[in-house]
């Protein structure tokens, strides 16, 4: 009877973490009580009204296309039943936002079991995010509307199940179309993880499925990504003139990272806000007004984009170091990052953490791609496919986030493949897997 004795202990400290970090998450919840003020709510609250999708930088700006729509429809439904802003609905969305957060974290756990990943190396690394603050924040106010949580729990989801299915013999037609599916959602969700999801995808059909289904199963891909991007071009089309095929921000963003000032800051913090000031229309009248001078949202984005680009080719050099920067300001956040998306203190705290993890992380999935452990060529893309495609833009903690859980439990491999080889140095046996 030890292996059910042995899964009854495991599943009382699965159930004692999420428990503990649940509760401190509500704790900090009341204890620092708000609600978001971001593009994201307040094209919630415009679809609550009746307004449309529409008013993300500000009242009456007219119809949007700053942000996908999945997330900003979920919440605007329960601000319709509930109140806008009501005490009730904040915390609905609140223990949704801290339920994706968890459960994420949770699939993760399973993920990485199914890589050999340790048992006893999957559990500390479960407390360690159950407990840690370093995303606390985010995962109970920002997340609320924004993105950022549920596309770590589709992550996870998604990492679980190509993992499985990757030791399956063959994938049948209704595994392919599972997969499909749930890649269009991720990249309707997040376009920059929906890629990474979809060089896995690629892998995997390569490696489960005959020649002959190759391009029959790309097709049904498409069609599943077309079932959601299409209509929404086609409403951006009708309702801003263009058809946006994702969002409209994408030139505001690459201005906000690339432009002289941010090759050397010496105040990131400063310099992050006066740019902040100087371009980005939400919550800043002055920019607005230039917004609707220059044609509206679209066309202001696009000529910020287009003015970024031409300074990255008359300077690579500045562009490319301003690059790599961003790179390792995803795998090591520095204090300051926390800083312009402040929740509370300990900033310094939350980066050490945040860095910890990523360093760690990295470093495991290159441990493990060096040893060509199976099927670890998965997270190994999940965590760089992403983080090079976001490289020209400055990550923020809701960027961040999307990659802390992954690259967690890929430093509980490095860890525990350290121990082990402490273990045998020492002339002893191996740590038990499970």
């Amino acid at each position: 009877m030890a292996k059910p004795t042995a899964w009854f202990r495991e599943r009382n400290l699965l159930l004692a973490f999420l428990s503990v970090g649940g509760a401190e998450r509500i704790a900090w919840a009341i204890v620092r009580p708000g609600v978001a003020h971001s593009e994201a709510a307040s094209v919630a609250i415009s679809l609550a009204q009746g307004r449309g999708f529409a008013d993300a930088y500000a009242a009456g700006q007219g119809a949007t296309a700053h942000l996908l729509p999945i997330t900003p429809l979920l919440a605007s439904g329960v601000y319709r039943v509930f109140g806008i802003r009501s005490l009730l609905s904040e915390i609905i969305l609140a223990c949704g936002s801290i339920g994706l957060a968890l459960g994420s974290y949770l699939l993760f756990y399973r993920a990485f079991g199914r890589l050999g990943v340790p048992q006893w190396a999957r559990l500390g690394t479960l407390a360690f995010l159950c407990l840690a603050p370093t995303y606390i924040g985010q995962e109970v106010i920002d997340f609320r509307i924004w993105e950022g949580g549920l596309t770590a729990f589709l992550t996870a989801v998604f990492l679980d199940r190509v993992i499985r299915q990757a030791d399956a013999s063959r994938g049948d037609w209704q595994r392919i179309a599972l997969f499909a599916a749930l890649n269009a959602v991720i990249f309707f969700v997040n376009p920059v993880i929906g890629i990474g999801c979809y060089c896995c995808s690629a892998i995997l059909l390569f490696q489960t499925i005959p020649w002959r289904r190759i391009i029959p199963a790309g097709i049904i891909a498409a069609l599943c990504l077309a079932l959601f991007v299409v209509p929404w071009t086609l409403r951006n089309k009708a309702a801003l003139g263009t058809p946006v095929l994702l969002r409209s921000n994408g030139g505001l963003e690459l201005a906000l990272a690339m432009y002289p000032g941010a090759i050397r800051p010496a105040d990131p913090v400063k310099t992050m806000e006066t740019r902040l000031k100087a371009i980005h229309p939400f919550g800043n009248p002055a920019v607005l007004r230039r917004m609707h001078a220059a044609g509206g949202e679209v066309a202001y984005a696009r000529a910020l984009g287009t003015q970024a680009i031409t300074w990255i080719r008359s300077a690579p050099i500045d562009a490319v170091t301003i690059a790599i920067r961003h790179v390792t300001e995803v795998y090591a956040p520095r204090p300051w990052q926390f800083t312009v998306s402040a929740r509370g203190t300990g900033t310094s705290i939350k980066a050490l953490c945040a860095m910890l993890v990523g360093v760690l992380g990295l470093a495991g999935v290159l441990l493990a791609v060096l040893q060509r452990r199976r099927h670890w060529i998965y997270p190994a893309l999940m965590a760089t496919v992403p983080v090079v495609l976001l490289a020209p833009f400055q990550p923020v903690p809701r960027y961040t986030y999307m990659f802390y859980a992954l690259l967690a439990y890929c430093a509980a491999f490095l860890i525990s493949s350290l121990v082990d080889l402490f273990v045998r140095a020492r002339g002893g046996t191996d740590m038990p897997v499970a």
